[in-house]
This record gives C-alpha cells, sequence and structure tokens, in this order.
C-alpha cells in the first residue's frame, strides 16, 4: 500500500462516526482513517476474492450445457414478444 495518502471527505451515518470515534478513544484503531482505510481494504480484498471464485467456476463450466441454457433462455424470451 501507498504510504502518500489522498485526501477525501466523506459524510457517514452518526452512529458509525460515534463508532469509530470510540474504537480511536479506546486505543484499538490509530485513527479515523485507519478505521476506513481498513474496512475499504477489506470491502477489495472480499471483492476480489469473490471474483476470483467465479473466475475459477466459469473456467469449470460445461460449454455444451451453457449453450443448452442459452437456448432456453432465448426460446423463453422469444415467446415475451
Amino acid at each position: 500500500m501507498s504510504e502518500r495518502k489522498t485526501c477525501v471527505t466523506v459524510r457517514i451515518d452518526p452512529r458509525l462516526a460515534e463508532y469509530v470515534r470510540r474504537l480511536v478513544q479506546a486505543g484499538k484503531a490509530p485513527s479515523v482513517s485507519a478505521v476506513i482505510n481498513d474496512a475499504l481494504e477489506q470491502m477489495s480484498l472480499r471483492d476480489r476474492r469473490g471474483l476470483s471464485l467465479l473466475k475459477a467456476q466459469a473456467a469449470q463450466a460445461d460449454p455444451e450445457k451453457v449453450a443448452r441454457m442459452k437456448a432456453h433462455v432465448d426460446v423463453q424470451l422469444a415467446e415475451l414478444d
């Protein structure tokens, strides 16, 4: 992670602001910025893991089964017209 940080202004729910303030006061977090940074990093990690799992499942897909399913959907869509 870069040592150089970007300054942004955000608005958060009052209950979340209070939660973050309590974390910092209790010494469980070094700063409000650190809490927000950690939360965003966790979200980013979760999204990357999810995308990796999706790609792994797609690589195992049976192309013939996918083609049959797509054809079935196309028939259903045609019936809607």
